[in-house]
């Protein structure tokens, strides 16, 4: 049989996917797990290759995030493993792991990672903090095989404990730094979401119940007496609840919190507690 040439699977690419020649060639390459400048270094490709990219650029075009299909994904410096099923980490999360290097003004010895998904935080963090020890939680049994794949390929399994656990419960560690990137979607809000999320991505991690916060509620109270005095806890959010996250702050007696923006500009995340060189800044 005649091999088909590599240029075609390029343009066959850009017509179902609706992408540029240039991201449908990096597509392609991530299915070949190639860099982009060898997929034409020769231009057949055999029957078996073929079938094998045409099965994945179906999926990709039914909507499949191309992390699924290719079973890695690239958070930070880290190239990580990813199962469908496990939530994707986002631009804004490898920010986020910024604003803590930037904000926090000591080095936490425990941190506690809830709802660690791929591990993608828990790794960036224990590389920021090389004597850091973290505990990092998911109540996902597919999130927890995950994360372990993850962190033995960098060789942390010594430094970071995995628990399958909702929040906190097991845990019987006081820590400097509690972080979460937990679900926070509206449950009205999830019908208007891409089909890439809505479809593939597991609700069990987006969907924030009826006013977004639920899980961020549970987790400020649960984790309060887990924090030692002077730690932080930082957690991203929907720039969409800022009001009613502060209403509940300042009903339960705290007053020391900070709302920062992202890369973007919109409010993301949730400090807890005093950063660097200021006194928290509040909303109004």
């Amino acid at each position: 049989m005649v091999s088909k040439k590599m240029r075609e699977i390029v343009e066959q690419a850009v017509k179902e996917l609706a992408v540029s020649r240039g991201e449908a060639e990096l597509i392609v390459a991530s299915l070949l797990e190639k860099p982009r400048f060898e997929i034409y270094l020769n231009d057949s490709i055999d029957q078996e290759s073929r079938q094998f990219l045409r099965a994945k650029l179906m999926q990709l075009k039914n909507g499949m995030p191309l992390e699924y299909v290719t079973k890695r994904m690239q958070f930070m410096n880290y190239s990580l493993r990813i199962l469908p099923g496990v939530f994707i980490p986002r631009f804004e999360t490898e920010y986020f792991i910024e604003l803590i290097e930037k904000l926090i003004d000591f080095v936490p010895e425990q941190i506690l990672d809830i709802g660690t998904g791929t591990g993608a935080i828990s790794i960036a963090l224990a590389h920021l903090y090389p004597d850091v020890h973290i505990v990092a939680t998911d109540i996902s049994d597919k999130a927890i095989r995950c994360a372990r794949e993850n962190i033995k390929e960098y060789g942390l399994t010594d430094r970071i404990q995995l628990l399958q656990c909702s929040i906190c419960n097991g845990v019987n560690t006081r820590f400097d730094l509690i972080i979460s990137n937990p679900p926070y979607i509206p449950s009205s809000r999830l019908h208007s979401l891409p089909k890439s999320v809505r479809d593939f991505e597991p609700m069990l991690a987006i969907d924030g119940g009826q006013d977004g916060i639920q899980f961020i509620k549970l987790i400020i109270e649960q984790t309060a007496p887990y924090l030692n005095p002077g730690g932080i806890v930082a957690l991203e959010i929907d720039e969409d609840t800022v009001v009613t996250i502060k209403e509940f702050l300042q009903t339960n007696g705290c007053d020391q919190f900070s709302f920062r923006r992202d890369q973007f500009g919109k409010y993301r995340y949730l400090f807890i507690g005093e950063l660097k060189n200021e006194k928290s800044r509040n909303i109004n």
